[in-house]
């Protein structure tokens, strides 16, 4: 990236030259305001990022949207729920919340006899 700062005592970044407007015409100074603008660049480095070629990029990219998007839609189905039977959607979030803090438990468990050390007690 450059640092598009005025030198002092010397043209502004977004100053044209009269020979460049005399060659190129009147939209002179309004591409080179184009090309320095935030958006240009943040489209240049969009482009440079879609054009990459690695494929674990691109799947890792594909897996966390589509789990994003199921997850979405799950937390909109039980908010839903709630919404509809608070009894049956809030007894379904309770019960989806316990197994969530039990299969941390377990994980914690595994994670620990796997590396050879003691699990800390969560009491």
């Amino acid at each position: 990236m450059h640092d598009f700062q005025a030198e002092p005592g010397g043209p502004l970044p977004d100053c044209v030259p009269d020979d460049l407007i005399a060659r190129y015409g009147r939209d002179a100074r309004k591409r080179v305001r184009h090309n320095l603008s935030r958006r240009r660049r943040l489209g240049r480095s969009m482009v440079r990022a879609a054009r990459t070629s690695d494929s674990e990029l691109w799947q890792t990219t594909a897996f966390v949207f589509f789990f994003g998007v199921i997850a979405l839609c799950g937390l909109g189905g039980i908010a839903y729920a709630v919404y509809l039977w608070p009894r049956v959607g809030l007894s379904l979030l309770g019960t989806l919340i316990g197994l969530f803090v039990f299969s941390f438990y377990v994980a914690r468990r595994i994670s620990a006899k796997a590396t050879g050390r003691q699990a800390a007690s969560p009491y």
